[in-house]
């Protein structure tokens, strides 16, 4: 969960109104905050905010603005997304297109920074970088002295030997592949542009290097000091709607305090999802309908139709009639992009009304609980597999995307990805449980042979009948690894299962990328597939850094529940 620094009087002060600090602990419940006491470098509060879909929060601006709304039942507007923009630019390469395709930028003036905000303002930066921009892969964010800058900006594709200036952090001049082997920031941050014979530079129109994304700035205009009262604010990546609600959420947290915002254009050589002519901020759309007996339905209240938009209002969202009789239509600010199900906007109608004044409501009907039979079914697998001698694990559903498709060699493996991952390392759903045990299996090369593990665990699969065109189900997955690893270790463990869960299970020949030719098998329930089993090809182990033959088998057992009746 994000943790971030704040100031407390500098807080009080953008809250307003004569804020009393006594009411602070009662209103972070609206932004799902609560208190982690001071930081002990700084000095400053330390906040930790339980919601990583609101990144618009992560900064004592965005939690102020929150606060500020209810308070006085709704949320200012902001000129910067109606402002016009001025006659300053960004040109965007063609080439860019296959690297980093997509800038925005805008201009911001106002007071002078002070050591303080440029602190907020640096760790504003940082939150959206790392957080919402996975670690500068889908987004990342640049602020330069806007003085300094011959406008238009150029965002231009080069070879990386071609273009070197002076970084932040040092004084010698370094070409591009040099900061990626040399800079601390290039360091930690090359991976991003891994692969690409070429890469993103930002330069103004005189030819001066503003900086190298995703990996550092300039120090000669991309150093903000104090005292600074005109700042270009930019951010690049690879998802164009991403990029724009960063560049909302900084620019109406620089509008709270006191800035003026002045919209930039780019130029973009191809298509985007937005045009060819993108502005930033942009007045991005959010929305969801809700048919209007879902609200206190769902949430046992009894309020009115208007007493729900008058408090959606003060949540600061907008409401209209939908486009069908009896649904409403509730939509976000365009520094929020989190709706993605009408239950979203009941629970914005739950967060600013107060879960504590919902009354409780007892049920009408008393009626005993009981595990449900998949549940015994998986109970009875782990069962079945301690008694053989297995080693449980309990690995996550959300992977890496690599982990489950080149790592593996699931040839046509359809993966659910993360629209916006948090990490490249929980940007996937799991498929298998394959990469898991595979994992635990690359950390035990110095225990003794032979390993056996398991892991009774969900997967989701890709399903178009269901909702969000995805399937969870629960898989028995197991792993042997030992110098005679073979398909007749599994397939021994397969014919006890199956005999004490009472099903007949097949086999008939698989042949998969993750198995060696002539050596998987898929498992038959009623002529469905339900599963595979199969030694494992040295491709794969070789990828794992795993030294032993291992076979795999990987049971469905939600089947098994269907046939059981």
């Amino acid at each position: 969960m994000p943790t971030i620094l704040v100031d407390l009087d500098d807080f009080y002060a953008l809250v307003g109104d004569g804020y009393q600090p006594a009411r602070i602990e009662d209103d972070l419940e609206l932004v799902k905050g609560e208190f982690k006491g001071p930081d002990p470098t700084t000095g400053r509060t330390r906040i930790e905010l339980n919601d990583t879909n609101r990144p618009d929060l992560w900064s004592a601006a965005g939690i102020a603005r929150q606060i500020r709304a209810r308070r006085r039942g709704q949320v200012e507007s902001h000129a910067a997304f109606t402002a016009a923009p001025g006659g300053k630019k960004i040109v965007a390469d063609a080439r860019g297109k296959d690297v980093r395709p997509y800038v925005a930028g805008f201009i911001a003036r106002g007071p002078a920074v002070t050591e303080a905000s440029l602190a907020e303002l640096i760790q504003s930066q940082e939150k959206l970088c790392d957080g919402y921009g996975a670690k500068r892969k889908t987004v990342s964010v640049g602020i330069y002295r806007a003085q300094k800058i011959k406008f238009p900006v150029h965002y231009r594709m080069v070879e990386p030997k071609s273009a070197k200036f002076v970084p932040l952090g040092m004084d010698d001049d370094l070409d591009l592949a040099q900061i990626l082997e040399q800079h601390p920031k290039g360091r930690e941050y090359a991976h991003v542009l891994a692969g690409k014979p070429l890469v993103p530079l930002l330069q103004d129109d005189a030819g001066q290097i503003l900086s190298f994304p995703p990996i550092i700035n300039s120090r000669a205009i991309g150093e903000v000091v104090a005292g600074d009262a005109e700042l270009f604010v930019e951010a690049t990546g690879t998802d164009l709607r991403s990029v724009l609600l960063v560049e909302n959420i900084l620019a109406v947290d620089l509008e709270d305090r006191g800035w003026t915002i002045e919209p930039m254009v780019v130029e973009y050589p191809f298509d985007t999802p937005f045009g060819r002519e993108v502005r930033a901020p942009y007045p991005l759309v959010n929305e969801v309908e809700v048919p209007d007996a879902d609200f206190n339905r769902l949430l046992g209240g009894a309020l009115s139709a208007a007493e729900i938009a008058k408090e959606l209002k003060a949540y600061g969202c907008h409401t209209a009639p939908g486009k069908a009789a009896g649904r409403t239509r509730v939509a976000t600010q365009p520094y929020r992009q989190d709706y993605m199900h009408p239950v979203d906007a009941i629970e914005d109608l739950a967060v600013v009304v107060g879960v504590n004044r919902l009354e409780p409501v007892w049920p009408e009907r008393f009626t005993p609980g009981r595990l449900a039979l998949v549940t015994l079914v998986e109970d009875k697998a782990r069962e079945l597999m301690i008694g053989l001698g297995f080693e449980e694990i309990i690995a996550n559903v959300l992977c890496s995307k690599r982990d489950v498709t080149e790592r593996l060699h699931l040839d046509g493996a359809q993966v659910v990805a993360i629209e916006n991952p948090m990490s490249e390392s929980y940007a996937a759903l799991r498929p298998t449980l394959l990469a898991s045990l595979l994992a635990v299996e690359e950390r035990s090369a110095k225990t003794a042979y032979p390993h056996r593990v398991f892991e009774v665990g969900e997967a989701v699969v890709r399903d178009a009948d269901q909702n969000h065109h995805s399937r969870t189900e629960p898989l028995l997955g197991a792993l042997v690894a030992h110098p005679e690893a073979r398909f007749s270790d599994l397939h021994s463990v397969l014919s006890y299962v199956a005999f004490y869960l009472d099903v007949t299970i097949d086999l008939r020949p698989l042949d998969r990328g993750c198995f060696l030719p002539g050596r998987g098998a898929e498992l038959v329930l009623d002529g469905h597939a339900v599963g595979m089993l199969g030694e494992l090809h040295p491709a794969v182990l070789e990828r794992w850094g795993v030294k032993m033959p291992a076979s795999y088998l990987e049971l469905r057992l939600a089947p098994i529940v269907t046939v059981q009746g």
